[in-house]
């Protein structure tokens, strides 16, 4: 199956996948040619029959969402904003910001004159670079909606100026910054009509849901907390609200189809899992239904059956869930590289070779040098912290005695993570040093030091805290 991919900035990728593949396979294919690996943040959209914007639940097979059109056409689209501080690659940022660009231009997300003179600024040095009069091009009215003033452009002009000689990198993470601060911020929205079949837009965002008219002018706000089921039933979507006198009303919006309805369905459960909860609970996750040959399936055969099923929901992680497998796998990933790079190429000077005998791949010195690299990464990682993977072990909790994290991590929690047990208290351990530990490992592979480049050798025995900045350091 073809699936053509537009990216936010416009680009089209061309993505092969199998005709039964998931939603899944194809946006990690994507995410894979972008050097992505904060895939949670984004989700792939097609339109829909009546010109509806459909999120692609990743869960599922993309035969059975795109009504068997070929190729598939399908746009790469960020469906959980974040803090600019909370991105940790630069890939992922990049794309935030050309999401955000294309919103400022649909005017979705409007500010005041002075947010709009300094965004605009920034847009300018990130998109023409440093300052020129020829081709700086301003985004003042689609900020504001209004054209800019003498004194405004002048304005704009001095700060541009002052961003002279700032990469595009650093000032696309200045922007994020400024932009994240505006009320809407990670809205998504949604067309619908309410009981009184008034056009409404529903914007559903991290801190709750936005009632507002055609002009964007608010109508209502409703916050997740108040919130006591949300429903679908064809094309309506109801809201069970908890009013302050401890009443409860019900919010209908009706949809143009039954498949915006289950968008904006979707869109409010996995909104409130993402931003608000811990982990995602089974109740949503497993969440499915079934079609007709799935169901007599299901009734006759096994009740356990895949057959038919279609999952409610796409969500597998939390925010928090999110940024701490991304920083697992950048950590990881960051090892790996400095263990196999080892001074090669763009490192500097090459390290001196060891006196080798057998020039070949497979001498047995490189061999030994690859085990012990390969050890010495092991024993570092069994000595970090299993919950903030940047500390070493060094507390115990009691009475269980299980030792998996630091005194810093261990002093937040109540139950054992292992057994699960209450904590009494937590006793700290004094271990040798991860750096001690890897100088005996060395002594007692005297005969195989010779055969380890210098340069892997010094990183390697080396405190775990110089490994930190090279990773997360944006």
């Amino acid at each position: 199956m073809l699936c053509y991919v537009t990216r936010p900035d416009s680009v089209v990728m061309e993505v092969e996948v199998d005709a039964k593949a998931n939603g899944e396979d194809c946006l990690n294919k994507v995410c894979r040619k972008l050097g992505i690996i904060e895939v949670d943040y984004f989700g792939l959209q097609f339109t829909g029959a009546k010109g509806e914007n459909l999120w692609l639940n990743l869960r599922n097979r993309i035969c059975q969402q795109m009504d068997h059109v070929a190729p598939c056409r399908l746009r790469l689209r960020v469906k959980f904003f974040v803090e600019p501080h909370l991105i940790l690659q630069e890939q992922t940022r990049h794309i935030f910001f050309t999401h955000v660009k294309e919103d400022l231009h649909h005017g979705h997300l409007r500010m005041c004159s002075d947010q709009a003179v300094e965004l605009s600024a920034l847009l300018a040095q990130a998109e023409f670079g440093d300052y020129n009069q020829n081709t700086a091009r301003y985004w003042y009215s689609e900020l504001c909606g209004e054209e800019p003033s003498v004194d405004a452009i002048d304005s704009i002009i001095s700060r541009h100026q002052t961003l002279a000689g700032l990469s595009q990198a650093s000032v696309e993470y200045q922007a994020l910054q400024l932009v994240a601060a505006l009320e809407h911020y990670g809205v998504e929205w949604h067309w619908a009509r309410d009981a009184s079949s008034q056009r409404l837009a529903i914007g559903v965002g991290p801190e709750g849901i936005a009632v507002c008219k055609e002009d964007f002018s608010l109508v209502n706000r409703v916050s997740y907390p108040v919130i006591q089921i949300a429903t679908q039933s064809g094309k309506t979507v109801y809201l069970t609200v908890t009013k302050e006198t401890s009443d409860s009303v019900v919010l209908l919006f009706k949809l143009i189809s039954n498949r915006a309805a289950s968008g904006l369905y979707r869109a409010i459960t996995e909104t409130h899992a993402f931003y608000r909860c811990d982990t995602v609970t089974s109740a949503v996750m497993m969440q499915y239904s079934r079609d007709f040959k799935g169901h007599l399936a299901s009734l006759f055969l096994n009740e356990n059956i895949n057959l038919g099923k279609k999952y409610v929901f796409d969500i597998r992680r939390t925010a928090k869930e999110v940024y701490d497998h991304a920083r697992r796998a950048l950590y990881n990933s960051g090892i790996v590289d400095l263990v196999s790079r080892g001074g090669g190429e763009g490192e500097g000077p090459s390290p001196p070779r060891s006196p080798c005998r057998d020039e070949g791949p497979d001498c047995g010195g490189c061999q030994q040098s690859r085990a012990l690299q390969e050890r010495l990464r092991k024993l570092r990682e069994a000595l970090l912290c299993m919950l903030c993977c940047e500390e070493e072990m060094d507390a115990a909790f009691c009475p269980c005695g299980h030792m998996v994290c630091c005194q810093s991590c261990a002093s937040q929690l109540q139950l054992c993570p292992v057994c699960r047990s209450e904590v009494d208290h937590v006793q700290h351990v004094y271990l040798p040093t991860c750096t001690s530990l890897l100088n005996l490992t060395l002594t007692d592979n005297h005969q195989h030091r010779a055969a380890i480049p210098a340069a892997i050798h010094r990183d390697l025995a080396s405190p775990l805290s110089e490994y930190e900045p090279k990773v997360y350091h944006t």
